[in-house]
């Protein structure tokens, strides 16, 4: 073990202490929606197409399908056929219920919609509780494509609310992949009180090479609000949203972005990789957890990128969790208080390799105190750059705080420039998971306070004499 191992090893080590935690996860885990691998009953087989014969509604070569005046009711099943090319489809008024939602589903095989020139591809408006879902094949899953719009692909706009998306491939798109918010006007139907969006699912969909955000989830002024003819107007609560099991590559800004959503939000099980190709600057991110948002944000897997693996701006009350950062552009991690009401920021058992500039680089001295525990910090950029700044530490490239009103509570954190001496099975591969001979092993502090009882890959947590340090539990 080299001595700059050893020596941050044991100093974070020595920072344990038996306080108790008064946070924990809260019920995060309710939402009424399909959590699914596989798309539910309705579809079937993955391996047949959906009959068009079964459909309520196959949808006619037009742009739009207003739900009323076709008589559609909760239950109903609205079908893309695949015989039809079509261009840009904007639903209005479908209006399901929770137990019976309206369906929007591709028949008779694969579809594509590709609207170049156009500022959307698919849109909903004044629409609740329905799902956009697929049938693909056996060695194709998204059945539906979305890909040309100079806008959005899918935009769940204007008062959409209990909707899920999943299955569907979006790309080759001017900006957001997936967009869902209303933004807020001069109309009063928009704006904070008057409307919230709640319980949506966002899941198992392919987004990539996009010019803006890949997910844009919720408004980004939760706390300022926007400018508008009749004055400042701040934009609606998100309560209960879910971002999971989705693929990202190639955003030009960010990958997933969510902001506005205060109660109930989860982002998990991501897989992101190549985030901010335009390198903009405050837009090259790979998962935004933005103004006013609260909650959980876990098991996701965030490789190389032109700017912050991670921006967290949120409530206050966020978990950061269990999460693999590869090859970050700028720092891992990012955290700034904006809108925050929680009692401090969370930064639990993540794993965090190569980042350009800092591991944690963390502003927000308002909160009451954040926690960094059980992080595997390997290589920082700012190491050798602070090792040669006269009123820095080279150690503050792991965890960098704005000043010393910045409060953490801070343990049992492995640090170190050489990633070799982490032992894990196949850095090339990408395989962070830790071999027998890991300083990882049962080195942790107690998370059951967090109910942080699982790993990555879904293993229990602890395995051994105590929880393992990283994102990883030897198994």
């Amino acid at each position: 073990m080299n001595m700059t191992f050893a020596k941050v090893l044991v100093l974070s080590l020595a920072m344990i202490h038996c306080s108790s935690e008064r946070t924990s996860l809260r019920a995060h885990h309710d939402l009424p929606v399909v959590e699914n691998y596989q798309p539910s009953e309705i579809v079937g087989s993955v391996k047949k197409p959906f009959q068009c014969g079964k459909c309520t509604y196959v949808v006619p070569k037009k742009h739009e399908h207003d739900g009323a005046k076709l008589g559609l009711k909760p239950g109903d099943v609205i079908c893309l056929d695949a015989k039809i090319k079509y261009g840009p489809l904007k639903f209005v008024n479908l209006k399901g219920t929770k137990e019976k939602p309206i369906t929007i589903i591709n028949c008779g095989g694969p579809i594509t919609i590709d609207t170049p020139g156009h500022s959307f591809a698919l849109k909903t408006e004044k629409s609740e509780h329905f799902r956009i879902t697929s049938v693909g094949t056996k060695d194709d899953p998204y059945g539906i494509k979305i890909s040309g719009a100079k806008g959005m692909g899918i935009a769940l706009d204007y008062l959409s609310t209990n909707f899920e998306v999943d299955h569907v491939e979006v790309f080759n798109i001017g900006f957001a992949g997936i967009m869902a918010k209303t933004d807020p006007n001069c109309d009063d139907a928009t704006i904070r009180g008057n409307f919230v969006m709640r319980d949506i699912a966002l899941h198992d969909n392919y987004i990539h090479d996009t010019g803006g955000e890949g997910f844009y989830i919720g408004n980004s002024f939760y706390n300022n609000g926007m400018k508008r003819k009749c004055g400042v107007r701040f934009p609606h609560d998100i309560e209960g949203v879910k971002v999971f099991n989705n693929i990202v590559k190639n955003s030009g800004w960010e990958s997933i972005q969510v902001g506005s959503a205060p109660k109930r939000a989860e982002v998990y099980n991501n897989y992101i990789e190549n985030y901010g190709t335009k390198d903009i600057e405050n837009q090259r991110g790979g998962i935004q957890i933005g103004e006013g948002t609260g909650g959980l944000c876990y098991n996701n897997f965030i490789k190389k990128g032109k700017g912050n693996a991670m921006i967290v701006l949120g409530y206050g009350d966020n978990i950061i969790f269990n999460n693999v950062i590869i090859d970050a552009g700028k720092n891992a991690i990012f955290c700034d208080e904006r809108y925050t009401k929680g009692d401090g920021f969370k930064f639990i058992n993540n794993t965090i390799i190569n980042p350009g500039h800092d591991g944690i680089l963390i502003y927000a001295e308002l909160v009451e105190k954040n926690v960094i525990i059980n992080n595997i910090i390997a290589n920082p950029g700012n190491y050798k750059v602070y090792e040669s700044t006269p009123y820095k530490r080279a150690e503050d490239a792991y965890v960098h705080k704005l000043n010393k009103d910045v409060r953490i509570d801070m343990s049992n954190n492995l640090f170190t420039q050489d990633v070799s001496q982490l032992k894990f099975l196949n850095v090339d591969q990408y395989d962070f998971k830790v071999s027998r001979e890991s300083p990882a092993i049962d080195g942790g502090r107690d998370m059951s306070a967090y109910n942080i009882n699982f790993d990555f890959l879904k293993n229990e947590r602890p395995k051994g004499k105590g929880y393992d340090i990283g994102a990883f539990e030897f198994e």
